[in-house]
């Protein structure tokens, strides 16, 4: 009797996922760490203007579904540990990780749209690579605290952007700079410094000011190193066993 293979789409969960959750998860974490310290948004620790583990869960969860979530959610929970934070608080507060891949995943799964599709790949790549320099460009303006540089290159790459969804699909980056950048960030700011607040970690007062530097600095990494790794790595991740077609296979 010969054996019937069934479509990637309904395999069901295989030891794929979770490795790639578990390998996601250490990579995130050591990205988390780096970024906090590498570029702080001062006076609360934990919390980074240049976050760049979001522009890497991000497209994880894009590309293998809540697995993608988790490692965000984990790599969190495991830098507020670091940091000092008790694990009631990081429990709670790594949740504005896991949402910031979860919303746009549920968002994409809706409009049963795959995280890019190239109709011009020698222009887009070329693009690519401006948003390549200009996120080396927001790293030092970040560590050094040249506060314009920085607003400059959130600009850069926001034009950038735009001008890709001109070249290519405009529906498929459209939808990523919406929901993939602005979406994320916002869902992610909102919860992760509403915990700082809710919990006494950050005064009421200075909320505007974190949830700035947190927002801003979600978008900069999601619109440079996020949009990267999107356009080169997904037509070769599509075609693995570990990509996830709904949520969790």
């Amino acid at each position: 009797m010969s054996k019937t293979t069934l479509p990637a789409s309904i395999r069901g969960v295989t030891w794929r996922q979770p490795v790639v959750c578990a390998a996601a998860t250490v990579v995130c974490t050591f990205l988390a760490i780096w970024a906090v310290v590498s570029a702080p948004v001062s006076p609360v620790p934990g919390v980074s203007g240049l976050y760049i583990a979001a522009a890497v869960y991000v497209p994880l969860a894009l590309w293998f579904g809540v697995w993608g979530s988790i490692a965000g959610y984990l790599s969190c929970v495991f830098m507020g540990l670091y940091f000092g934070y008790g694990l009631d608080f990081v429990l709670v507060w790594a949740l504005a990780d896991f949402f910031e891949g979860f919303v746009p995943l549920v968002i994409y799964r809706k409009l049963k749209m795959k995280p890019a599709t190239l109709k011009k790949p020698n222009l887009t790549y070329a693009l690519t690579g401006l948003l390549v320099v200009d996120v080396v460009v927001s790293g030092f303006a970040a560590s050094f605290a040249w506060t314009e540089v920085f607003v400059f290159t959130f600009i850069a790459a926001i034009a950038v952007l735009a001008l890709q969804a001109v070249v290519e699909d405009r529906k498929t980056w459209v939808t990523w700079l919406v929901v993939g950048v602005f979406v994320a960030s916002l869902v992610s700011g909102i919860f992760g410094v509403g915990a700082l607040v809710a919990f006494g970690n950050v005064p009421a007062e200075i909320f505007p000011t974190v949830f700035f530097g947190w927002v801003f600095g979600d978008i900069i990494v999601l619109a440079t190193i996020g949009t990267v790794l999107t356009i080169v790595l997904t037509p070769y991740v599509t075609k693995t066993h570990a990509y996830v077609h709904n949520y969790f296979s």
